[in-house]
Order: C-alpha cells, then sequence, then structure tokens
C-alpha cells in the first residue's frame, strides 16, 4: 500500500484515539472508565461544560491555523510563512488586550479587536511587500518577527500595568490555552474561522494558480488584486479567530502545511482539508500534553509548539528556498 493509501486510515484511527483521551484526561479524577460506569450530575458536568467544550475549541483553532498558514505559505510564495512568525497572532494578541486594558470587557469585543490588530498587522506586511522587490519575502518575514517581538512587548505592559492579574492574563493571551467553560466562545468562534474557510475554498483555483508565479495566475485570468485581498483576508480572519479565544498558539500554521503537503501534494483542494485536520489533530495532542505532564497545573500550549516548531523551523530555513514551496 503507498503512502498515501495508509493515510486516511490513520488519520482517523488518530483523531478518535485523541477524542477518547481528551475527554478522559483532566484534574478532577474523572477518567472514561468512570463515565462509563455512569455518570452523576458532577461527572456529566465535566464531560459536557469543560472538557467536550475544551475539545471542541482545540479542534476548531487548530484547523484555523493551518488552514491560515497554508494560505500565508501560498500566498506570500515563502515556506515559513505563517501567523506566529509574520506578527499576525501577536497583533491580534495585542488588539484583544488593549481593549481589555480600556476597561472594555465582553468576548465580542475582545474578539473584534483581536481582529483588528491583526488586520493592521496584515497591512503593514502588505506595505512592505509593495515596496520591496528583491528578497521580498525573507525581508517580509523578518518585518512580521520584529512587529511580533513588539506588539508582544507591548502586551506585556499593558497587562502588568493591571496588577497582580496581569500576570496570568499575559500567560494566557502570549502562551495559548483552550480551557472554557461552556460553548458561548465556540459559538462566538465557529462563524469567523468558518467564512475564513469558505473564503479559502472559494479561491483555491486561484491559490493553484498562484503557486505557478503572478504571470501565469494572470495570463489564467485570475484577478490578482482581488484574490490576493481575499487570500490574505481569509488567513488573517482565522488566525485573529484563533487568537481571540485561545491566545497565540505558536507555529501550528508553520509544521501542519508542511507535513500535509508532503502527503498530499500543493493542490490546495487537497491540501486545505488535509492541513484542517492535521491542525485540530496536532492541537487536540498538544492540549493532552498540557494537562498531563506536570499536573494539577497545566502547561501553555506554546511552550510545548514551540520546543517542536523551532526546530523545525529551523530545519524548514536552511533548506527552503524563498520563492519555493
Amino acid at each position: 500500500m503507498t503512502r498515501r493509501s495508509l493515510f486516511i486510515p490513520a488519520i482517523v484511527i488518530a483523531a478518535a484515539a485523541l477524542v477518547v483521551i481528551s475527554v478522559s484526561v483532566g484534574p478532577s479524577g474523572v477518567t472514561l472508565a468512570s463515565l462509563a460506569d455512569g455518570m452523576d450530575q458532577g461527572e456529566s458536568m465535566i464531560l459536557w461544560q469543560l472538557r467536550l467544550p475544551r475539545l471542541i475549541l482545540a479542534v476548531v483553532s487548530g484547523a484555523a491555523l493551518a488552514i491560515s498558514g497554508a494560505l500565508m505559505q501560498t500566498y506570500f510564495r515563502n515556506p515559513l510563512a505563517e501567523p506566529y512568525i509574520t506578527g499576525v497572532s501577536a497583533g491580534g494578541a495585542l488588539g484583544a488586550v488593549a481593549i481589555t486594558s480600556l476597561g472594555i470587557g465582553g468576548i465580542i469585543a475582545t474578539a473584534g479587536a483581536a481582529l483588528l490588530g491583526a488586520a493592521l498587522i496584515t497591512a503593514a506586511l502588505l506595505y512592505l511587500a509593495a515596496r520591496i522587490r528583491e528578497n521580498a519575502a525573507m525581508s517580509i518575514l523578518l518585518m512580521g518577527l520584529a512587529l511580533g517581538t513588539l506588539c508582544g512587548a507591548v502586551v506585556w505592559f499593558l497587562l502588568l500595568k493591571q496588577g497582580p492579574g496581569g500576570t496570568g492574563l499575559a500567560l494566557s493571551w502570549l502562551l495559548g490555552r483552550v480551557s472554557t467553560v461552556g460553548y458561548g466562545e465556540i459559538w462566538l468562534m465557529l462563524p469567523l474561522v468558518l467564512t475564513g474557510m469558505l473564503i479559502a475554498w472559494r479561491y483555491i483555483p486561484d491559490l493553484d494558480a498562484l503557486l505557478m508565479g503572478e504571470e501565469k495566475a494572470a495570463s489564467l485570468g485570475v484577478n490578482l488584486p482581488v484574490a490576493r485581498t481575499m487570500i490574505l483576508g481569509a488567513a488573517t480572519l482565522l488566525a485573529a479567530a484563533s487568537v481571540a479565544f485561545c491566545g497565540v498558539i505558536a507555529f501550528v500554521g508553520l509544521m501542519v502545511p508542511h507535513v500535509a503537503r508532503q502527503l498530499v501534494g500543493a493542490v490546495h483542494g487537497r491540501l486545505l482539508p488535509v492541513a484542517a485536520a492535521g491542525g485540530a489533530i496536532l492541537v487536540v495532542a498538544v492540549d493532552i500534553l498540557a494537562r498531563v505532564l506536570d499536573p494539577p497545573r497545566e502547561i501553555p500550549l506554546t511552550i510545548i509548539t514551540s520546543i517542536i516548531g523551532a526546530p523545525f523551523f529551523i530545519a524548514v530555513l536552511i533548506k527552503s528556498r524563498p520563492v519555493s514551496l
């Protein structure tokens, strides 16, 4: 059997196993065995109001980040592009924290501010792309890293000004988490993520054409200004939605599209669904590790994804060429 023929059964088995594990671990001591024996009211609340929403949030955020990374890598024609490295995630975090520091609360306001912050970073990257011709792809990434670092510093400053509680909140935003109580955040996040995914799906032919270069894409009838705006807009929306509800989760958008591309190729009709599934599986797996490595404390997700992602980034940097995918 070929590698691709084994892929779908493997991903289904991995997903099923992770779902079972995810709803079975936690500091409460409620395990799958105890759930199977019959749940009392407290155990039912733990399963349906804590663990299951957490699982769904991890799935949605992982899929969003992976698709966002795939779109950015095609848009910038650079295999190192992704929301965390380009600074888009940090911009979203800055927007969310800035709005709360002004005393404006609520999930909707936070999500809107995160989207605005991510959009501003994206606009800065577009401005640079329009002005730089030579080695533009690497220059954009370096600018993204610089802007992300600046946004992170401002986030820390704003949160530490809020007093002793600021550090904990900073860790939540800058290092990522998928903890939630109930389904309110999920219902607000889903429309944003689904909108970004639908836009990405609508522009799959244009994404495939862009792999051949802008001149070739234009000769095939692609409306480049519209396509580029919609593709990068979708990538920004997906990244901002994840940041607004889960904080910054690093390197998911870098690693997953690369692995997916090795498995199914660069054609986006196959790449995007596989990337979405891979991103969901990765974030669920990392969330499980975050809960079991140092109980009863939870390790922030970005600590784990960075331990995995930083060597991955270095390997891709060594092997890649600026214009190849």
